[in-house]
């Protein structure tokens, strides 16, 4: 395939996530990085990823600093409507705060973040060695790099379009800002694509088990040799417990930069629907369509267009991300499911049913899902939770705004009224 022309061909499982894990850490959101049969951990790594993080925050409020000194801006700005410059504030601070939460966590969480990848290798391993399994490395290698051009493209674009289209002679202020605000929000962005990327290969590998502990399959495979078929159906057993142990390691890790990276997500995706609607009704403030040129016009739908453009990578987040997850969780029950039948499938296999038991009972106890958080849990549901959140907040933000212009046009036909009455 054209897309894996400048990449070469993915033999292992550290082959196949170096290209986002290396965008983390380019991003400054990780402390390690490499290829070929490991990832490494350094001081050096993490003076590198620490630097980067300082130096985008650094460039994000030296910019931001230098250009609210301009009179100019800084009257643009406070002449739109009042709740945007309000939203801009809470925009930036969050991302500031999740940035910092982000870098920080996995920062603490580094060792424990490849440790998750040591042991996801040692499984896939495992599965070629003892069954001949294809992962199809390359595919996912090939899905990685597809989405994330795609993303990231979008949304740099968006980002440095309207930062040139805002800049009246600041292009270069207004280009710095835009590139460390980048930065800042692209680090958390790419930090849940890898946490669903862990999801959908944990998923991958459920569904294989399943397939390996298929009764037919087992019966085909493994004929008559008893001894071998009680082997390998432990194997493919310890596995499935293995890959339910990675999924809590998962939430460990994760635990804080996903939460603040989907409250973030929630309130500016919130914030710019506000944006979209407001400016396309005549809410965002200025000047109202009526009395626009047709510059001015052109120029307002394409900020809305930008606008909506970096909506795509939260959106995209929220909505699929508890998706991945959600899937990932209903094939490890089926793969549950499949052992729990083992005792009967094989009844002359006593030694079979203790295992049964063991891992039922293993499988009461821990209740395993994927949460982010304050416990937080990733699932189908979850998608309804955000988009009713999302709705609701909308909602308040139009009538805020919908209040607000009422009573400037009551404050205007009392001067009128008063000028009437005076003259």
């Amino acid at each position: 395939m054209a897309v894996l022309y400048f990449f070469r061909e993915p033999e292992t499982l550290y082959d196949c996530a170096s290209f986002i894990c290396g965008l983390q850490f380019v991003m400054g959101c990780s402390g390690f990085y490499g290829r070929g049969s490991h990832f490494k951990i350094s001081r050096r790594r993490r003076i590198y990823s620490l630097a980067v993080a300082g130096s985008a925050l650094l460039g994000l409020f030296g910019s931001l600093t230098a250009l609210l000194s301009d009179e100019d801006v800084r009257g643009h700005l406070f002449a739109s409507n009042k709740l945007v410059p309000i939203i801009a504030v809470q925009e930036l601070g969050l991302s500031t705060m999740v940035f910092v939460v982000t870098v920080l966590s996995l920062q603490i969480a580094a060792r424990r973040h490849i440790g998750i990848y040591i042991r996801l290798a040692a499984v896939d391993s495992k599965l070629m060695r003892d069954f001949g399994a294809n992962l199809n490395y390359r595919k996912m290698l090939r899905k990685n790099i597809t989405v994330l051009a795609i993303v990231t493209l979008i949304y740099l674009v968006a980002i440095n379009s309207a930062a040139i289209q805002v800049a009246s002679g600041h292009r270069g202020l207004f280009l710095i800002f835009a590139f460390c605000y980048t930065v800042v929000t692209g680090g958390p962005h790419f930090t849940g694509y890898i946490h669903m990327n862990l999801a959908e290969l944990l998923g991958i590998r459920f569904r294989l088990l399943q397939q390996l502990l298929d009764i037919k399959f087992l019966r085909w495979r493994f004929p008559e040799k008893q001894v071998s078929k009680e082997l390998r159906i432990r194997e493919v057993v310890a596995m499935i417990q293995e890959l339910h142990n990675l999924i809590l390691e998962i939430n460990r890790v994760y635990a804080f930069s996903l939460w603040s990276a989907m409250a973030h997500d929630l309130a500016v995706s919130t914030s710019e629907l506000y944006i979209i609607f407001g400016h396309s009704v005549g809410m965002g403030g200025g000047s109202q369509p009526s009395e626009e040129g047709d510059e001015d016009q052109d120029s307002r739908y394409q900020l809305i267009g930008y606008v909506a453009l970096c909506m795509i990578t939260p959106l995209y987040k929220l909505l699929v991300a508890p998706f991945y997850c959600d899937r990932t969780i209903r094939d490890a029950r089926k793969c549950l499911r499949l052992i729990e039948q083992l005792d009967n499938s094989f009844p002359q296999s006593p030694s079979l049913r203790p295992l049964v038991d063991s891992i039922m009972c293993w499988q009461m106890q821990a209740k395993i899902e994927f949460t982010s958080g304050l416990d937080v849990v990733l699932n189908r549901r979850v998608i309804s939770l955000f988009t009713s959140i999302l709705v609701n907040y909308l909602l308040i933000l139009i009538q805020v705004a919908m209040t607000q212009k009422m009573g400037e046009q009551i404050e205007l036909q009392k001067h009128a009224l008063q000028a009437w009455i005076d003259y």
